[in-house]
């Protein structure tokens, strides 16, 4: 156990370390992101707060108060699961460090169990975000007694455990599956793809809206049930103090993890051994070298480094693939039998402008492009090309990587038959903001570049650049929203969104223009 505590010791201090670094500022930026950092994580606990209390004023209506643990426990094991099935590529196996790991004394299983303790690490502040706020709100609601905030303090950190072991074991299966094909990185893309699908669309399949109205109570206790088993022992020991489900919900967890860990090490060797040779072909032939011009070359090159990382585009495309799906999908939903009596038609159409830019504000790929060189990027720097060549073949890759967004874009306009004016001003708002999150992402990324990364997960998901970028994006989705609100109508809202994204579009371009090169040169 001692050396397994020392291996998550290593490496948790080594995600910080990388996920913190700012390259040559000094000790004042760092404390600003610091604090930055702590700002986040209140608002996002009184926001969490907020849709608890209000979601336990609901359920009390219904007389179902009882349910808000479970419900939120529910909740955050799914997002759990999801988050981290596509790490376990880059965390469990292929992971940077596999040589300098595997030459210390300590066996696979070993490994292995520090890895998902790593995950469960990363996990674990999300998991407080969601439910300590959820404890605060259920106690203003119910006024449990302390008995529920005992248990509910234990099990909260037992918590991630079975989501992080599910996720690990699907995302084993899917490297293991994948490691066959010729392009296993596309496969295993494609793979989890289809399964974070399949595992959104399913509960839509579990029961009709009819049964969903009229036993509301009973059909979301289980539902619950059938999808996660053990949130039945939680509710149980959480709201009525039952220590033998307690018990069973510890030791379930516990020797899950300890067995995962075991059966994993055994083949943790053979597929990390797989991934990290590659495949060759026996047959290559010397042929003719073609020639291209340096934006096409560097274009081509960096959209190979995008899809070379799963990590990377499982991060960065999943918004623009749900967004498709969903313009896919439009023609076959009847609206009205969702709304019931309720014309809902206008309503879903002044948000479409908004979903939009929320699929492509999660979608910046440019906010990690420089990191992503790490320490191969001398090579970059020593190209006899001029840094807006190189800043403009990243944007591009962006703008590929969105280009299904607009796409989908306009269908969805075709199918809500909007008019030739609206379906241009969403199209022009979606096009302007998608510019701007490459753009932004950018600048932020010169700023905040971790060029010393063991791991592509903490620069995707969990360096400075890539939380401002996100955030900053879902931020203007809410700014789009305040705007149509506040004027009182979608059009002048839009038309003025757009405006405020060219100033800054400008702004931002002025600024790589400027000083983009020497922030560059200086890396």
């Amino acid at each position: 156990m001692k050396k397994v505590i020392r291996l998550v010791s290593v490496q948790l201090w080594a995600m910080l370390g990388s996920m913190f670094a700012i390259g040559e500022q000094k000790k004042k930026k760092t404390d600003a992101l610091y604090v930055g950092f702590a700002v986040f994580l209140i608002l996002m606990s009184v926001l969490s707060f907020i849709y608890a209390y209000g979601t336990g004023m609901g359920l009390k209506q219904f007389g179902s108060i009882e349910l808000l643990p479970s419900l939120f426990m529910s909740l955050t094991s799914v997002i759990v699961l999801f988050t981290s099935i596509y790490k376990v590529k880059g965390t469990i196996f292929g992971f940077k460090d596999y040589d300098m790991v595997m030459s210390l004394p300590v066996s696979h299983s070993q490994i292995v169990a520090s890895r998902l303790i790593l995950l469960y690490a990363i996990n674990i502040v999300f998991v407080l975000i969601i439910m300590v706020p959820m404890m605060m709100a259920y106690g203003i609601l119910m006024e449990p007694g302390i008995q529920f905030y005992i248990f509910s303090l234990l099990m909260l950190f037992l918590l991630p455990l079975i989501p992080i072991i599910i996720a690990s074991f699907l995302g084993t299966i899917l490297t293991y599956l994948s490691m066959r094909f010729r392009y296993s990185n596309i496969v295993y893309m494609i793979f989890s793809f289809l399964l974070l699908i399949g595992m959104i669309i399913f509960p839509y399949f579990m029961g009709d809206s009819e049964q969903a109205l009229m036993e509301m109570s009973q059909m979301i206790n289980r539902q619950i049930n059938n999808i996660y088993p053990l949130s039945q022992l939680y509710f149980e020991a959480v709201t009525k103090g039952n220590m033998v489900s307690l018990l069973i919900f510890v030791l379930v967890s516990l020797l899950a993890f300890m067995v995962f860990s075991m059966v994993v090490g055994k083949v943790f060797k053979r597929i990390n051994s797989v991934i990290m040779t590659g495949r060759f072909k026996a047959n290559y032939k010397l042929k003719g070298l073609k020639s291209s011009s340096p934006l096409k070359a560097l274009y081509i090159k960096d959209l190979k480094r995008y899809f070379a990382s799963p990590i990377y585009v499982m991060n960065t495309g999943f918004g623009v693939v749900m967004l498709v799906i969903g313009a896919i999908a439009l023609p076959f939903i009847d609206i009205s039998k969702i709304s019931g009596e309720f014309d809902i038609t206008g309503t879903i159409k002044d948000l479409i402008p908004i979903i939009i830019t929320f699929c492509i504000a999660t979608s910046s790929t440019t906010m990690a492009s420089i990191s992503i060189e790490g320490k191969h990027i001398w090579i970059a720097k020593n190209l006899p090309i001029t840094g807006l060549q190189i800043f403009a073949s990243k944007i591009l890759v962006n703008a590929t990587i969105i280009a299904p967004a607009l796409l989908a874009s306009v269908f969805i306009c075709f199918i809500m038959e909007m008019s030739i004016i609206e379906s241009l001003i969403v199209l022009l708002s979606a096009l302007s903001f998608s510019l701007f999150v490459a753009l932004y992402g950018l600048v932020i990324n010169l700023s905040f570049p971790n060029l010393s990364w063991s791991n592509e997960t903490v620069i995707v998901k969990q360096s400075t650049a890539s939380m401002i970028s996100v955030f900053t994006g879902i931020g203007m989705a809410g700014v789009q929203f305040l705007l149509m609100m506040v004027l009182g109508n979608a059009i002048s809202g839009i038309l003025i969104f757009i405006a405020l994204l060219w100033i800054l579009n400008f702004a931002l371009y002025k600024r790589l223009s400027n000083s983009g090169g020497r922030q560059f040169e200086k890396l």
